[in-house]
């Protein structure tokens, strides 16, 4: 016979049939905020949304104080967080999926973060820990977040996000210290928000080369030409790309951050630019750009065209190079409005 399944807080168990879930709550053992699913089913529900169960509850001895009530709808709201984070910490990446699957889906997210609601777009830290000032374990330290504190996402670079936390405080965490609102959805809105907290997974370098001009090498410019590919539904922004250059014997001699200004549209590609500074600007510095953020640039001055070159021209330090490439570091995918 299939059984049902009881899970409380950390600790799942399984019930006979219904009599049995009943004989629980009239002792007490079960409560409103607790979750149960059926046989045969993947769903999980909260006890109280059963009707052969929820009645039981006054019945149970439930009173009319007003402290009772608060510790239902507070045992309600948190009952799927502390599952999902419980079960990460045993299971780790795994088994936040498969139980994530198990959760309700996104209509029931408000439930998640008490009554502000945890969006799809945001996450929570699974544990307390610092906010780096870079994406590297010795960086220095800028802050630091508490356990099931809500967090901002501002983009993704390895195997860190680039955080803001309820402070104001920006910086970098694991991916492996935090938990995505979207793990508490069902399978197809997971699918769907991927690109929102991998969007590495979905921006592409193509068609890059390489080039110096005789002049340019005096000067150590290296102009690099490529395409940006978005493959996701979600328009992408904040690029910061990874310049490296190598001796003959492929050791890497020096890298490079350079920041791209402009969007990537769902779906599409950009190509990438220079916009050197005007020729009285002695102190500006060039501005690299899609050339999408660079046509609506021109179209309110017409004469930025004789300030643009294709390409990133940039300078590198080192001289003596054979082989230059551009990398994605960094990305940030823009949410659709809810």
């Amino acid at each position: 016979m299939a059984r049902w399944l009881v899970t409380q807080g950390d600790h799942q168990f399984s019930a006979q049939d219904l009599s049995e879930l009943k004989e629980l709550v009239s002792s007490g053992r079960l409560g409103p905020g607790d979750m149960v699913q059926p046989p045969g089913a993947s769903d999980w529900l909260y006890v109280s949304e059963l009707p052969e169960l929820s009645e039981l509850f006054g019945a149970a001895g439930a009173s009319d104080d007003d402290d009772d009530d608060w510790e239902y709808k507070s045992s309600r709201s948190k009952a799927p967080l502390a599952v999902v984070l419980a079960l990460v910490a045993l299971a780790g990446a795994a088994g936040m999926v498969y139980y994530g699957s198990r959760m309700p889906s996104q209509e029931d997210l408000q439930l998640i973060g008490g009554t502000s609601g945890l969006q799809l777009t945001e996450m929570i830290s699974s544990t307390n820990a610092s906010v780096r000032a870079e994406p590297a374990d010795g960086a220095a330290t800028v802050g630091s977040i508490e356990k099931d504190s809500t967090l901002k996402l501002l983009g993704k670079r390895g195997d860190w996000y680039n955080i803001q936390n309820a402070k104001g405080v920006s910086g970098f965490v694991k991916t492996d210290e935090v938990v995505p609102a979207y793990y508490f959805a069902d399978a197809e809105t997971r699918q769907s928000h991927d690109p929102i907290y991998n969007p590495d997974r979905y921006v592409f370098v193509k068609n890059s080369s390489w080039m110096q001009l005789p002049d340019q090498r005096e000067e150590n410019i290296t102009i690099f030409h490529f395409l940006l590919q978005n493959k996701s539904k979600f328009e992408m922004t904040d690029l910061k790309l990874l310049a490296t250059i190598r001796d003959k014997n492929d050791r890497v001699i020096e890298t490079k951050e350079i920041s791209i200004e402009g969007t990537i549209p769902q779906f599409d590609g950009m190509m990438v630019g220079t916009l050197k500074p005007a020729k009285d600007d002695l102190e500006g510095a060039s501005v690299f750009m899609t050339t999408g953020a660079y046509e609506a640039r021109l179209k309110a001055d017409d004469s930025l065209v004789s300030r643009w070159e294709d390409g990133v021209h940039t300078m590198m330090d080192s001289e003596g190079f054979v082989e230059a490439n551009i990398d994605l570091l960094q990305v940030r995918a823009v949410p659709k409005e809810q």
